[in-house]
């Protein structure tokens, strides 16, 4: 158990999330390290918690609670297999006589990818287990593994273990059902009233908080699109009333791909947006939408594009990805060891001021710095700020105002800061003045920035992000090395991919926020709900979505004025 206190506790609440969720926790355990001599300036203690297994093993897992659908989990099973031995039954050791009894078999199980099989047969797993103070680990065998196309669920490419505690399905609804499909608010909301499903989870939740010395907050990967924004809007009233004090960060997953679907389908999905983004401000911190979609409410039509990225958009294991990313870089916020580190508190009150509640999240990966060049020659091949930063939230663009912001950077030493001054070089140069990686980012915000001032706070850490498998092989591997640094000539493809880059990512207030949740509520506004089938049966009242509708359009208007005092 953590004996540093400041935990924090992930809820993850959808299907989309999850895939987003499998990302994050892969990208964290990618970076953990036993290099006492170079610790690592991340406290993973913040988002992981010890234990022990009957063995008297210890263990390292997420301080998680997610929810999910009966018949998503793939091959993992519900305890995720990490304290328990599970044993088949063997139907020839009936205890009763075989005439008085029928036999049932039970489903084979799934058949797992290669990734997977490898996993069990220790060939590249990271071992979760602590001696002492250290990690254990075994030598991975260098293997490129091609999962695009077998990937189906989350579980798919997990790498990390989660607790038996974590894993809160509900049989109630299944995965994919075209019958019965979980689609509607109202669902949402009727299954958190189920009071055994809502005790169970909110359980798990408590445990945590009891486990914890002294614990922020949570932090909440929730979709939006189907009933799981119901229920997500119910889990963060949950939150709000049992944990006042605690600071809560809310991540809207929007998946940047939905197949076919008929108008209806798309007209509830936009509904589904539409209360839940009207609901969040009351109900937590500080929320952000986040996808790699740029347009498009009632069907995706444009696609955020990333210099050094191939990516395909139709993959969930490819677009939250990226997402899982930009969320892992800009978290670093609360989860660094510096002495300047902020709570997770401050960063949410920091961004939230004048009611604005909504904030952007923003990714360059890799930052692609050559090999040879410091971070100075870097940025200077920037004109403007903006152009550092693409924005992870749907119809929001950082080429607008920015008033406040947050911003992290990752994978640039101290050593990078800035290569030999050139012969004539003016010393009186202020960037020539910085001292470290964060003075020289916040002087190149600040120098860009000359028509009003933006408030940043910049935070670094020297740590890159691991990008190892199963982190999908999006980089254009063309231009960028291994190591993450651009090559200098162009060769055959890395045998093991890009495992490690820089980035850059952040938080944003933005008066662009203002425009994306004006056109939601516009697009809403289109819907004759009375039309949709189920949508008020299902339990929403036709009063409650006219106020959460209100309440969206009010939010927006906060961001019509410009944060100067």
């Amino acid at each position: 158990m953590s004996i540093t206190g400041r935990e924090i506790i992930t809820l993850q609440i959808g299907h989309y999330s999850n895939y987003v969720g499998a990302h994050w926790w892969n990208l964290q355990e990618a970076a953990f390290s036993n290099n006492t001599e170079n610790p690592s300036e991340i406290n993973n203690d913040v988002l992981f918690r010890e234990g022990q297994t009957r063995r008297c093993e210890v263990t390292f897992t997420p301080r998680l609670v997610l929810s999910d659908l009966q018949g998503s989990l793939g091959a993992l099973t519900e305890d995720g297999g990490l304290y328990e031995d599970h044993l088949q039954p063997d139907p020839s050791l009936a205890l009763w006589p075989r005439d008085k009894v029928q036999v049932e078999v039970a489903e084979e199980p799934l058949e797992k990818n290669e990734f997977l099989s490898d996993l069990d047969a220790g060939c590249s797993r990271v071992e979760l287990v602590r001696n002492s103070d250290d990690l254990k680990r075994e030598k991975a065998i260098p293997k490129r593994y091609k999962l695009d196309d077998s990937v189906n669920v989350w579980s798919d490419y997990l790498r990390t273990f989660y607790h038996p505690r974590s894993l809160a399905i509900t049989n109630k609804y299944k995965h994919n059902d075209e019958i019965t499909p979980f689609k509607l608010f109202g669902q949402g909301t009727a299954l958190w009233k189920n009071e055994h499903y809502q005790e169970d989870f909110t359980d798990r939740i408590r445990a945590y908080m009891e486990e914890a010395d002294n614990a922020q907050g949570f932090q909440v990967l929730m979709d939006a699109h189907d009933a799981f924004s119901g229920m997500s809007c119910s889990a963060l009233q949950y939150l709000k009333d049992e944990y006042p004090s605690k600071a809560s960060l809310a991540v809207v997953c929007m998946p940047a791909w939905f197949g076919e679907s008929s108008t209806q389908d798309d007209s509830a999905r936009v509904l589904n947006w539409a209360l839940t983004l009207g609901s969040l401000p009351e109900l937590c911190s500080l929320f952000t939408p986040v996808s790699t979609v740029e347009s498009g409410w009632r069907y995706p039509n444009t696609y955020r594009t990333f210099p050094y990225l191939n990516y395909n958009s139709q993959l969930h294991y490819h677009s939250s990805a990226i997402v899982a990313a930009g969320l892992e870089t800009a978290s670093l916020l609360y989860r660094v060891r510096s002495t300047r580190s902020a709570s997770l508190q401050d960063v949410t009150s920091d961004l939230r001021v004048l009611g604005r509640a909504a904030a952007a999240l923003s990714l360059r990966l890799p930052l692609a710095i050559g090999r040879h060049s410091s971070l100075l020659e870097t940025l200077e091949k920037w004109v403007e700020p903006a152009s550092l930063f693409t924005s992870l939230t749907p119809h929001c663009s950082l080429d607008s105002r920015v008033d406040l912001q947050a911003v992290v950077i990752r994978g640039v030493g101290k050593d990078r800061l800035m290569g030999k001054l050139p012969d004539g070089a003016d010393p009186s140069n202020p960037a020539y003045q910085c001292r470290t990686v964060e003075e020289m980012l916040s002087l190149f915000i600040s120098f860009s920035n000359q028509d009003h001032s933006v408030r940043t706070r910049v935070t670094s850490c020297a740590d890159p992000l691991g990008t190892s498998d199963p982190f999908p092989h999006i980089f254009n591997e063309q231009l960028i090395a291994p190591d993450g640094y651009l090559k200098e000539y162009v060769d055959e493809n890395s045998h093991t991919g890009v495992q490690k880059s820089a980035a850059l990512a952040g938080l944003h207030s933005t008066d662009s926020l203002g425009e994306m949740l004006q056109s939601l509520h516009k697009e809403t506004k289109r819907i004759k709900v009375s039309r949709l089938p189920g949508f008020f049966e299902s339990g929403l009242e036709s009063l409650e979505c006219e106020e959460k509708l209100e309440q969206l359009l009010c939010l927006s208007e906060c961001y019509g004025h410009s944060y100067d005092q």
